[in-house]
Order: structure tokens, then sequence, then C-alpha cells
């Protein structure tokens, strides 16, 4: 019997076994009344949502569905502004626009706000790297041979950012030739331990204007000394990345400073 054979019948198997499992668990019987009328049976999920549960005055029912009807106009009323302003090719654009700013308010205030953080995984889109590589749940790759690496990271949006990249390289000596940038801006590199390998952490800040033109920024990475570890992994490697932290600039910072008159 060759590998083939045994890996798919090693498949058949385990499919079996989780079948035989959930036998008695999970049921198989096909709701005909959902598919019969999906729109309907969708509505009876949210009529059981949002049944009102004790009594209620009729000046008290009629401000709950009030205020019911008009989350659900304000949904509609966003989603034609999406639909009448976003572009395919930049859908970030639509928050140029001051109506889609109003009618989103507090919200997008509050979404941007908000710290992002990502290993290397597949949601950083990248190109001058070696395949990624998961150590502890955290994803991290590292630069190979050429001009430059490239990782595109999501950013918060249309406002004073930073953006916060950690990695390390195998030699300290590495550290001198290596360079972060991105949209013309220099990262500042701050080296945080150094003993045999020399870790550090670039940051980057970045104006409303950097990170207006897409959703994801283009970071460019330059070693100029590439290293092999050892005897068995024989790859010439430049720094290994494996954090990106996107967060808002600190209110004290030039980024958020008010513009000269």
């Amino acid at each position: 019997m060759s590998d083939k054979t045994a890996a798919e019948l090693a498949a058949e198997v385990s499919m079996l076994m989780q079948l035989d499992r959930t036998r008695h668990h999970v049921s198989t019987q096909v709701d005909m009344a959902a598919l019969a009328n999906i729109p309907a049976h969708i509505a009876q999920v949210f009529e059981a949502a949002n049944a009102v549960q004790g009594e209620l005055s009729p000046a008290q029912l009629y401000a709950l569905v009030n205020k019911r009807i008009s989350e659900m106009q304000a949904q509609v009323y966003l989603m034609r502004l999406e639909l009448e302003s976003r572009n395919p090719h930049d859908p970030a654009s639509i928050y140029e626009d001051p109506m889609v700013i109003a009618a989103y308010g507090a919200r997008n205030e509050a979404l941007g706000a908000r710290e992002k953080s990502f290993s290397f995984g597949p949601e950083i889109l990248a190109d001058g790297w070696y395949p990624m590589e998961t150590s502890e749940d955290v994803c991290h790759r590292w630069m190979r041979p050429g001009e430059m690496s490239v990782a595109c990271v999501p950013h918060l949006g249309n406002f004073a950012q930073q953006i916060v990249i950690e990695g390390y390289v195998m030699k300290a000596a590495q550290m001198e030739g290596l360079s972060v940038q991105a949209v013309g801006q220099s990262a500042d590199i701050e080296i945080t331990e150094q003993g045999n390998i020399a870790r550090f952490r670039a940051t980057l800040d970045l104006m409303p204007e950097h990170v207006r033109a897409a959703n994801y920024l283009p970071v460019e990475f330059r070693v100029v000394d590439f290293v092999t570890p050892n005897d068995v992994d024989t790859r010439l490697l430049g720094a290994n990345i494996h954090s990106f932290v996107c967060r808002p600039a600190p209110a004290d910072t030039d980024a958020n400073a008010e513009p000269a008159a």
C-alpha cells in the first residue's frame, strides 16, 4: 500500500469516527419550514428576539417601537450612503464625504481610536520574505535577500497614527544596515535587547495625508547584511518581523499638532 493510499484511508476513517461521535447529538432532519420561506423564517427569529417582556403602557410601547424603527431607518440610510458613495477601487474614500462622516459620527471615531495588533500572518500582504513560520501561535517571517522586503499593513484610517513594528536580527552588526520606511517616512528604530540576537522596535509616525491613499500601508524593510544561522538552516536571513501594532498618535506628538495659521 502506497503512502498516498494510506493517507486517503486514514482521512475516510477519521471522517467516519467524527460522524459516529455526533450520532444522536446533531439532528440531520431538514427544517422544511425554514427552507420554504426564508424571509419569513428570518423575520420570526427577529420577532422572537425583539419580543416585549412584561406589561407596557401604550406610551412606553410606542416609544419602544419608534426607537427600533428609527434604528432600522438609520441603518438603511447608512447602507444607501455607502452604496452611492463607495469607490470599488478605493473603499476608504467613502470617509471623505462629509455626509457619511456625519452619519457615522462617533462610530467612526471609536473604531479609529481602537488599537489594532497583528502578527505576521496572512492579513499582512507581503513580498520579499521567506514563507510564514509559527512559534507559540505567533506568526513571523524572515526577510530574504533582495533590494527590499515589503509588508502591507492594514492601518486605522485617515488620521494621525503610529505603527510600531517589532522583530530581531541574528547578529547585532546587522542593525547598522537596517532601515524601515513608509511613504517617504523613516521609522525610529530602537534596540530593545542585545545579546546573541538583537531585538528592535521600529516606530512610524504618520500624518493623515500619509494614509489616505489606500487601506493598506506599504512598509519597506532594507538590510545590508544577510547571515546564515547554522549548518542546518543555510538560508540567508535578514530581519525577522513578528509584530505590527497600529495605534492613534499620542496627543502630544507633532502629528496631532494644530496646523499653523
